[in-house]
C-alpha cells in the first residue's frame, strides 16, 4: 500500500476507472490584455514540469512542486534523500514530483499517508496472538501492534527461538567449563564471547532466520508474520491460517482457502456484493434482451415465457405457431396463419359462422332477427331458397320486373332508416329472443407485422438476431445465434468493427462454449481483416468458462464465427467498447495484470453484464462519469477490485497532477 506525501483522496473516492476523467478547465474567460498571452498561445520555453505565468510585457516560469530549478530547467526533488526519511515511518520511494510512503509485511499505511499500522489494527480487527497458549511463550507473553513478543523473568534470558528461557547460570557454567579447559582466557573474556554470539543472530544476516518479518530486539531479533499466517513454535516459521475452517469463512456460499488470504465466492445464478461474503440472487429479467417476450426471475436462475399463439424455443426465443398446420386449425374449409394467431375463411357463396370456424351457405337465412327501430319492429324470419326461382312468390298482377322495382324500392328506404338509426344510437338487436346492442365497429386493420429490435431480422414469422454486420462506434456486442441457446449447424456470421478515429478497441470474453469434439469445426477469430494473413488478436475453437479481456492489435476488426454440420454449443456474449487511445498503456497495463483474473471475484465482474455495462459506459463515454456517486462505486464493485485498478489508474495520472 503507498500513497503520495502531497496527493488529495479525491480519487480514492471515485469509480475506478472514472478517474480516466481528467477535470476540464473552466469558469468564465479573463478579459482580453492587451499584450499578447504567451503562455495561452504556447510561445513560452518553459519545461514541461514548470507552471507558465503571463504578466503585462512577457511571461515567467516557474517549477512545479516537487521540482527545483529557474523554471526554463527543472529538476525532480528527492523527497527521500534527507534524515527524515520523506517523514515516513518505514519506507519512502521517491517518483517525479512526489515521493510515497510504504510500509513492511504485516503493516498498512495509516491516512496521513506516512504512519504504518498493524493491519489488524487498519481493519478494526486487532488480535492478541498471547490469548493462545500464551503465544508459545515459556514465560512472559506480550502483545504488540500486529505481532507479540516473548520475555523471560529475572535471573533467565531468550534463548535463540524466541520463545523458550534460559537460566543465566547455565550460562556462567557453560563459562566456566570453557575456562576449566583452556584455562586460558578469563571468565569475563568468556562472558564476552558469549553475548558477542548472541549478538551475531540479526535481521541483517538471513533476514534473522525469520520466514517473513524480522526485526531486532534488544533481546535479539523477533520474529513476526503478517495477515493470514501465524507463526510457529520455531519462532521463525509462519503458517497460512485456512479461514475457510472457520465458520466457512463467514461466506455465503463457497470459501476457498488461499496464500495469507481466502475468497469467497457464489452458487451460478448469485453475484458476490462488496462486502466480498455475501450472496445476490441476479436478476436476469432486468437485463436488456433477457427473454424475447416474458421474463420471470427466481432464485438463481430465470424463466422465459411466450404471449398467446407463440412457442419457447432456445431457452429464451419465442417462435410464431403456425396452427393451421395442426388439423387446418379447426378450420372448415380455409386456414390463414398470421403472427400470434390464425383465421378460418370460408369459400365463395359460403359466410363463416359466429364460431369463427365453420362455414355456412350464403344463399340461405337460417336465424330469426329482430330489428327494433325506435318504437316500430321489422322481423327478418327464417326463410327456404326456391330452385323454381322469384316467380313463385310475386301475384299475378305483378310481372318480374314490377316485383325486382317494388323490392327495391322498399330496401332503399329501411337502408336509409337504419342508417339514421344508427348514426342515433337507436339501433337494437333481437336474436333468437335476447336483445344485444349494437356499435359501430371499424374497419378491422390488417395483421401488423411484428417489430423486430435494433440488430434482429424477420425470417418469415419471427425476430431473429442479426448475426453479422457492422457494429457500432462506441459500444455493442457480438453473439452467437439463439444464444443463450445452442447455434445452429452450418452457420457463418461475419462482423466489422470500425472506431472512429484515434480510438482503440477493448474486448471482453465473459466466457466462450465451442464444442471440442468436431477438431475445431466451430471457431471464433478476430483480426484486421479477412485475409488469414492479417495480425490476429483473437482466435479459439474451445471452451473456455474462465474471463479474459484485451485490446485489439489493430484499429479495426474483421470478426467472424463459423459452425459445421457436427455438434452445436451454446456460443458466445461477447461485449466490446471503444475508448480514447491516449488511454491505451493504462487499459494495457490493466488488461495484462494477472490479479484481473485470479480472484474468483474478479472473474464474476468480467461476467456481470451490468457492471461491465457501467465500465464501458465511462470508457466510451468519459463525461458519463457524473452519472455514478462515490457511493455507487463502492456498491458496484469488491474492495479488492477498487484497489487494484485505483493503483494503476493514479499511477497513470500522477505525472499530470
Amino acid at each position: 500500500m503507498g500513497s503520495g506525501g502531497r496527493r488529495g483522496a479525491t480519487g480514492a473516492r471515485a469509480l475506478p476507472l472514472l478517474l480516466l476523467l481528467l477535470p476540464a478547465p473552466g469558469g468564465p474567460a479573463a478579459p482580453p490584455l492587451p499584450d499578447v498571452d504567451e503562455c495561452a498561445l504556447g510561445l513560452d520555453d518553459c519545461h514541461p514540469d514548470a507552471i507558465c505565468q503571463n504578466t503585462p510585457k512577457l511571461y515567467k516560469c516557474m517549477c512545479k512542486v516537487g521540482y527545483t530549478g529557474e523554471g526554463k530547467k527543472c529538476e525532480d526533488i528527492d523527497e527521500c534523500d534527507n534524515d527524515f526519511n520523506g517523514g515516513c515511518v518505514h519506507e519512502c520511494f521517491n517518483i517525479p514530483g512526489n515521493y510515497r510512503c510504504t510500509c513492511y509485511d504485516g503493516f498498512m499505511l495509516a491516512h496521513d499517508g506516512h504512519n504504518c499500522l498493524g493491519e489488524e489494527c487498519a481493519h478494526g480487527q486487532y488480535t492478541d496472538e498471547c490469548m493462545f497458549n500464551n503465544g508459545g511463550c515459556q514465560h512472559v507473553c506480550v502483545n504488540t501492534v500486529g505481532s507479540y513478543e516473548c520475555r523471560c523473568k529475572e535471573g533467565f534470558f531468550l534463548s535463540d527461538n524466541q520463545h523458550t528461557c534460559i537460566h543465566r547460570s547455565e550460562e556462567r557454567e557453560e563459562a566456566a567449563v570453557e575456562v576449566s579447559e583452556g584455562n586460558t582466557t578469563a571468565a569475563a573474556d568468556v562472558d564476552k564471547r558469549v553475548k558477542r554470539r548472541l549478538l551475531m543472530e540479526t535481521c541483517a544476516v538471513n533476514n534473522g532466520g525469520c520466514d517473513r518479518t524480522c526485526k531486532d530486539t534488544s533481546t535479539g531479533v523477533h520474529c513476526s508474520c503478517p495477515v493470514g499466517f501465524t507463526l510457529q513454535f520455531d519462532g521463525k516459521t509462519c503458517k497460512d491460517i485456512d479461514e475457510c475452517q472457520s465458520n466457512n469463512g463467514g461466506c455465503d456460499h463457497f470459501c476457498k482457502n488461499t496464500v495469507g488470504s481466502f475468497d469467497c465466492s457464489c452458487r451460478k445464478g448469485f453475484k458476490l456484493l462488496t462486502d466480498e461474503k455475501s450472496c445476490q440472487d441476479i436478476d436476469e429479467c432486468s437485463f436488456e434482451r433477457a427473454c424475447d417476450h416474458t421474463c420471470i426471475n427466481h432464485a438463481g436462475s430465470f424463466q422465459c415465457a411466450c404471449n398467446r399463439g407463440y412457442a419457447l424455443y432456445g431457452f429464451t426465443r419465442c417462435g410464431d405457431i403456425n396452427e393451421c398446420s395442426i388439423n387446418n386449425g379447426g378450420c372448415q374449409q380455409l386456414c390463414v396463419n398470421t403472427l400470434g394467431d390464425y383465421e378460418c375463411l370460408c369459400h365463395s357463396n359460403y359466410k363463416l359462422h359466429w364460431n369463427k370456424k365453420d362455414c355456412v351457405d350464403a344463399s340461405a337465412i337460417k336465424i330469426s332477427v329482430t330489428f327494433k327501430l325506435n318504437e316500430g319492429k321489422c322481423s327478418l324470419k327464417k326463410t327456404e331458397t326456391f330452385p323454381e326461382g322469384l316467380e313463385q312468390m310475386i301475384p299475378d298482377t305483378c310481372d318480374v320486373r314490377c316485383a325486382r322495382k317494388k323490392t327495391e324500392k322498399r330496401f332503399r328506404k329501411t337502408i336509409r332508416t337504419l342508417r339514421k338509426t344508427v348514426s342515433r344510437d337507436q339501433f337494437h338487436v333481437r336474436l333468437s329472443g335476447t336483445d344485444h346492442e349494437a356499435a359501430r365497429k371499424a374497419l378491422k386493420p390488417s395483421e401488423p407485422q411484428q417489430s423486430c429490435g435494433m440488430g434482429q431480422l424477420h425470417p418469415g414469422s419471427r425476430c431473429d438476431r442479426q448475426c453479422g454486420g457492422e457494429l457500432g462506434d462506441y459500444t455493442g456486442y457480438i453473439e452467437s445465434p439463439n444464444y443463450p441457446g445452442d447455434y445452429p449447424a452450418n452457420t457463418e456470421c461475419t462482423w466489422n468493427i470500425n472506431p472512429p478515429p484515434k480510438r482503440r478497441i477493448l474486448i471482453v470474453v465473459p466466457e466462450i462454449f465451442l464444442p471440442i469434439e468436431d477438431e475445431c469445426g466451430d471457431y471464433l477469430v478476430m483480426r484486421k481483416s479477412s485475409s488469414s494473413n492479417s495480425v490476429t488478436t483473437y482466435e479459439t475453437c474451445q471452451t473456455y468458462e474462465r474471463p479474459i479481456a484485451f485490446t485489439s492489435r489493430s484499429k479495426k476488426l474483421w470478426i467472424q464465427f463459423k459452425s459445421n454440420e457436427g455438434n452445436s454449443a451454446k456460443g458466445f456474449q461477447v461485449p466490446y467498447v471503444t475508448y480514447d487511445e491516449d488511454y491505451q498503456e493504462l487499459i494495457e497495463d490493466i488488461v495484462r495484470d494477472g490479479r484481473l483474473y485470479a480472484s474468483e471475484n474478479h472473474q464474476e465482474i468480467l461476467k456481470d453484464k451490468k457492471l461491465i455495462k457501467a465500465l464501458f459506459d465511462v470508457l466510451a463515454h468519459p463525461q458519463n462519469y457524473f452519472k455514478y456517486t462515490a457511493q455507487e462505486s463502492r456498491e458496484m464493485f469488491p474492495r479488492s477490485f477498487i484497489r487494484l485498478l485505483r493503483s494503476k489508474v493514479s499511477r497513470f495520472l500522477r505525472p499530470y497532477k
